[in-house]
């Protein structure tokens, strides 16, 4: 297993550090694996211990994306809207802009956490997360099937 560390700045200054396994890096693009380790509820998701996320990062994109396989067969997807993206065989890090977008296994799309984003932020960042938040809502079945794609090109089936 070749380590690799996620680091997740946010915007209230806190950093968020997960000891990953590196799956892939090509020039702009890194793939983690994460097992997760305790129990997490996101929305209407319940991720429990040894549950698997595999996490896409493009250095181009305004967003990462989680596929969380969840106990033997079911995979929910989690946009992370997100500017800073840098690669590393090492470390990958990047800054969360707070709004996430969860699509459950049925399709249901829920917008997450937009009452957290602070107060005063300067307009054009205010206007990029808005424009990544719509890009994915409109694209997100298109995102969604070029991540299986990865999925499978790495040995995981779906």
């Amino acid at each position: 297993m070749t380590v690799c560390i996620e680091k997740k700045l946010t915007l209230s200054g806190d950093v968020q550090v997960f000891e990953c396994e590196l799956l892939r890096l090509d020039t702009g693009f890194g793939m983690l694996k994460y097992v997760i380790d305790r129990e997490y509820t996101i929305s209407s998701v319940a991720l429990r211990p040894g549950d698997i996320t595999y996490a896409l990062y493009w250095k181009d994109r305004p967003y990462t994306a989680y596929i969380w396989k969840v106990g033997k067969k079911q995979f929910i997807y989690y946009f992370n809207i997100a500017d800073s993206i840098s690669l590393h065989p090492n470390e990958i890090i990047w800054r969360d802009l707070s709004i996430d977008i969860l699509i459950e296994a049925d399709n249901t799309v829920h917008v997450l956490d937009e009452e957290e984003l602070p107060l005063g932020l300067p307009g054009g960042l205010v206007g990029y997360i808005q424009s990544a938040k719509a890009h994915i809502l409109h694209h997100y079945q298109d995102i969604m099937c070029e991540a299986k794609s990865i999925l499978s090109s790495q040995g995981i089936p779906e």
